[in-house]
């Protein structure tokens, strides 16, 4: 039956409601008569109170009927869906039993019927309970979650948003809140909407006599969860699930499917950086950009965000047909659904391809480049090398000296923290390419103004949550097939910050260059992988198998560390670091070759072949970035095999 109901064409349904809502007005009318006249009669005996014929007490209860359905439909009480019904509709219940009841009376005045005019007041009491059961009733019957179904929950703090929360929640058919949680103990014993309020330090306790199924945490302003909930919450974090968007409770708006699961952007240990808007907007509004690498997971992410900042026109340069493909499609969709008037010009291509870029730069006047082009997979360009060296080395000097000669204000290459005493290849050539950056700004800073204006920088950062060859997806994916998941030594840290953290930084370090900087974010404290992998493993709804629990789900296995890789990662080499117009970037000078030094090298690493040695190629990077390289890997030379 109920889903018969359910499936009634909507003017079916509001006509049968109304058919309802028609009967229990006139029973409602009758039953406020009755009550007034303290005594129990039927219609057809007429009010004996105001000896009122039974011809009257019809004609007066038609007049009722007729006042009381126009203005329910006229409130829109029939355009709510019974099953979704909220606070709302109750509010527009009482409002509109109020003025029909109001209404009725006045109208009874006109007639001149002899019905007393406190009838009405009763009348109003019993009809808008009437309505409030017969909604709640049709509410409960055609859900298809009964009470005893729905889940438990608590919500953490006691402000407004979690009031607010509690609230849209209330009439959830999945969610029945069971109480708030405070980490001030002033709270304990308190009660909001007549809802407890437990102290979270009791939260194990909690969670095992309420029967708590999920705990909501609120995010702050800028979209993360604060640490100090997380530390608290940790006994029960795979319980843990937040509202990513504020702006729903704001505007009443939030669903069951709102709600989602602690991600691991949540466990950085430190609250996210707010970009400043000015900053965003000083390299981008109103200038042609270019993005090299833009399929890559950091080049993609900033024609992301660029284009939401107005630029003039957007240049895109990437070597994968299908990553290029991809990225314009979802740059297309952005347009279409925000309105985004911006001109998009693609070219697929390499940034090793010198005549490609004299060609873009030529044929598109180009204020601001993000060289984001290269190759990063530590191991991959371990075994790789010659092609790292290509794309990292080759097409960072191809295209700082083309954008140079062209006079382009903004140059940022995207580099990395294996940069800083690099113990792989990957490392070694991203440090060289920063060397490049830093040789050609020496030599613009020896020229006359005039001839040319560029200002090279450079952005460090750590591991990028959730890019290619990162940690974070490879964890997923073992924690999908059930393990083991790998880690390579127990004492491994690392820096991490979130895509769209990476991105803004990128951004905003082209406003606050000054030509020749070093940029970097304050990462706050590095990350435990080994701490980030059990983390991983509970917030997906499992137990670590190990010495301490052997009937645990997922173990975590460790391989040791792979070639050329580092226990602990660097941001900086030496100390001269120097705040910035944003408190929480940073920027460094460092020493650096001479543009003659830097063609030297060029020329060099342009006469290493495939029948190189790995000891060769190694050598020269060595030499050419000075003693910070300190090549740990066991690869095989296979030239010497």
């Amino acid at each position: 039956m109920r889903n018969f109901l359910i499936k009634l064409p909507r003017n079916i349904k509001r006509s049968l409601l109304i058919t309802i809502d028609v009967l229990a007005i006139g029973m409602v009318y009758w039953s406020s008569l009755m009550i007034r006249s303290g005594s129990v009669f039927l219609p057809s005996e007429g009010y004996e109170l105001t000896k009122a014929s039974p011809e009257a007490l019809y004609f007066s209860a038609i007049i009722v009927i007729l006042i009381t359905i126009p203005v329910f439909i006229l409130s829109r009480l029939y355009r709510s869906i019974i099953r979704y019904i909220s606070l709302e509709t109750y509010v527009k219940i009482t409002k509109a039993t109020f003025i029909s009841s109001i209404l009725a009376s006045f109208a009874m005045t006109l007639v001149v019927a002899p019905i007393p005019r406190s009838t009405f007041l009763i009348y109003f009491v019993l009809l808008t309970l009437v309505m409030f059961y017969t909604r709640y009733t049709a509410r409960s019957y055609l859900s298809n979650h009964p009470s005893y179904a729905r889940k438990n929950i608590l919500i953490f703090g006691i402000d407004d948003s979690s009031q607010k929360v509690h609230e849209l929640l209330k009439n959830s058919n999945e969610f029945r809140t069971r109480g708030f949680l405070s980490d001030n103990d002033e709270d304990k014993k308190t009660r909001v909407s007549e809802v407890p309020v437990f102290m979270a330090k009791d939260i194990a306790k909690i969670v095992e006599t309420r029967d708590i199924d999920e705990i909501i945490v609120l995010p702050d302003d800028s979209g993360s969860i604060k640490p100090s909930i997380l530390s608290s919450l940790h006994s029960v974090r795979k319980k843990l699930r937040k509202i990513p968007d504020l702006n729903r409770i704001a505007r009443g708006t939030l669903l069951a499917d709102d709600i989602k699961k602690i991600e691991i952007e949540d466990l950085l240990g430190r609250d996210a950086v707010k970009p400043d808007p000015y900053l965003l907007k000083s390299c981008i509004t109103d200038k042609s950009v270019l993005i090299t690498g833009c399929g890559g997971s950091i080049g993609s992410e900033l024609a992301k965000q660029i284009i939401n900042l107005q630029p003039k026109s957007l240049i895109l340069l990437e070597q994968s047909e299908y990553s290029l493909y991809k990225i314009l499609q979802e740059l297309n969709d952005l347009k279409r659904t925000q309105s985004i008037d911006v001109p998009i010009i693609s070219y697929q291509g390499s940034v090793c391809d010198e005549s490609l870029i004299e060609y873009i730069f030529t044929s598109n006047t180009i204020d601001t480049v993000y060289h984001a082009a290269a190759n990063k997979h530590v191991p991959l360009v371990e075994h790789n090398a010659l092609d790292a060296i290509k794309t990292n080395i080759f097409g960072t000097y191809t295209i700082a000296n083309i954008a140079y000669k062209k006079s382009t204000e903004n140059f940022v290459l995207i580099s990395s923290d294996k940069a800083v005493r690099p113990t792989n290849i990957m490392g070694a050539t991203k440090r060289f390419s920063e060397i490049i950056l830093q040789a050609i700004q020496n030599k613009i800073n020896e020229l006359p103004k005039k001839i040319s204006k560029t200002k090279f920088c450079m952005v460090r950062f750590g591991n990028v949550l959730d890019t290619s060859g990162s940690v974070v997806p490879l964890f997923r994916k073992q924690i999908k097939n059930g393990g083991p998941v790998t880690v390579t030594d127990k004492e491994v840290i690392r820096y991490f910050m979130t895509i769209k953290e990476a991105t803004e930084l990128v951004i905003q370090a082209g406003s606050l260059s000054k030509g020749g900087d070093v940029f970097l974010l304050e990462m706050g404290k590095p990350v435990n992988i080994y701490s980030l992998a059990r983390q991983m493993i509970e917030l997906s709804g499992y137990e670590v198998k190990d010495n301490k629990n052997m009937l645990g789900d997922i173990e975590i296995e460790f391989t040791g560390l792979r070639e050329g890789e580092k226990l602990y990662e660097e941001l900086l080499i030496g100390d001269n670091v120097q705040k910035t117009a944003h408190t929480s970037i940073m920027s460094a000078k460092e020493d650096a070759l001479s543009f003659d030094q830097v063609a030297q090298y060029i020329e060099k690493f342009r006469d290493l072949s495939p029948s190189s040695s790995s000891k060769e190629i190694r050598l020269l990077l060595l030499e050419s970035i000075g003693s910070d390289y300190s090549p740990k890997s066991n690869v095989i030379d296979i030239n010497k095999v």
